[in-house]
């Protein structure tokens, strides 16, 4: 089963490497017919799986996942890219997180209801979610950037070499993801399990993942309505500190009622910092011009590598102090690693500008 989770990731990684250069002159309806094309490729793979439960069978369907979600966030990052002015981006991003998350937290309702009838029922209510897409899409003008590069050489050394330049500036931010994003993945999986043992203590402990869910459904519109346009980065650090600090006294009270709490206090920060995070890379994506989609891959790249290493720090801190003592470290962690970024980062990251204009000739 960690094979089968983990391989999305794993393939996420490399086609960061790739479609920088292989969707270099791709614009946003391109991105997002390619990830309609991937999702539904997953969903192929997954009805046959059904029928014929091998695992090999459920890596190429992952493996279609980890396809459509890596041209998702290049779609979408470039979308923002394209329609939001720099005071509004924080706004946008905001916005775009709560329908996500409120995709996230409808999905697996959806899923409970249809798993009473069989397997196949679940996949065909996500076909017809995934056919609603599709008319949206046909229907929707989605507004273009200006993409002039017809040149489609691929060459992974070359990306790594890109990589490297941008991570000597940008590597606040990138850490400030592989942070969130270990947060995240500690909870979709050590998370799970202790969902369970919570519930079995008390019937409110079945609650843990929607407490962490919840914030998320409506923080976005505090961002929107607040706009941030100057310090993105530092309130996003501000945040990641505190949110860490709450969720590492998780355990200071041994009540669900108090772990609960501390899971939506946690959440509300964390929920926070997400959407500056993504707004901090829309400012990079829109000064780097022509080279934006190396950007998108090395911020898209660090958020699958969140969730190849999140589920093992997590589950080994789990095997030595528990489940629960694990969000305490994790927290602790977030928050000493969060302040260190805050003393560290500079107001004003410069971008190498002439090299990454050098790339596309």
């Amino acid at each position: 089963m960690g094979l089968v989770m983990a391989s999305s990731s794993m393939v996420g990684i490399l086609m960061d490497l790739i479609f920088p250069q292989l969707l270099r002159g791709a614009g946003v309806k391109k991105l997002a017919g390619l990830a309609i094309l991937g999702s539904l490729t997953f969903l192929i793979a997954l009805f046959v799986s059904t029928r014929w439960p091998l695992v090999l069978i459920l890596l190429v369907g992952m493996a279609a996942w980890g396809v459509y979600y890596e041209l998702d966030a290049f779609m979408t990052k470039q979308f923002v890219a394209v329609v939001a002015p720099a005071h509004k981006r924080g706004m946008v991003w905001g916005v775009v997180g709560i329908f996500r998350n409120l995709a996230y937290f409808i999905g697996p309702i959806l899923a409970g209801l249809s798993i009473w009838h069989d397997d196949q029922t679940i996949i065909l209510v996500a076909g017809a979610i995934l056919v609603l897409a599709y008319l949206f899409f046909v229907l929707i003008k989605i507004p273009e950037g200006q993409e002039e590069i017809e040149s489609y050489r691929i060459s992974i050394v070359e990306e790594v070499k890109h990589w490297y330049s941008l991570g000597a500036t940008v590597w606040p931010v990138l850490l400030m993801s592989l942070l969130a994003g270990i947060v995240d993945a500690s909870f979709w999986t050590t998370g799970t399990v202790l969902n369970d043992i919570l519930g079995n203590m008390h019937p409110a402990g079945k609650w843990f993942l929607s407490m962490y869910m919840l914030p998320s459904l409506f923080v976005g519109f505090i961002v929107a309505k607040w706009g941030i346009y100057e310090g993105k980065k530092k309130w996003a650090e501000r945040f990641l500190i505190v949110g860490g600090l709450i969720l590492a006294g998780i355990k200071l009270f041994n009540s669900v009622w108090w772990i609960l709490l501390v899971v939506f206090m946690a959440s509300v920060f964390f929920a926070l910092a997400w959407p500056l995070v993504d707004a901090t890379y829309s400012d990079f994506v829109v000064r780097m011009r022509r080279g934006r989609k190396h950007m998108i891959g090395i911020s898209s790249s660090i958020l699958s590598l969140a969730y190849v290493i999140g589920p093992i720090i997590g589950g080994a801190l789990a095997s030595w102090q528990g489940e629960l003592m694990s969000f305490v470290w994790i927290g602790g962690l977030v928050s000493v690693a969060a302040t260190i970024l805050l003393i560290v980062t500079p107001p004003k990251i410069r971008l190498p500008e002439q090299e990454i204009q050098s790339w596309e000739r």
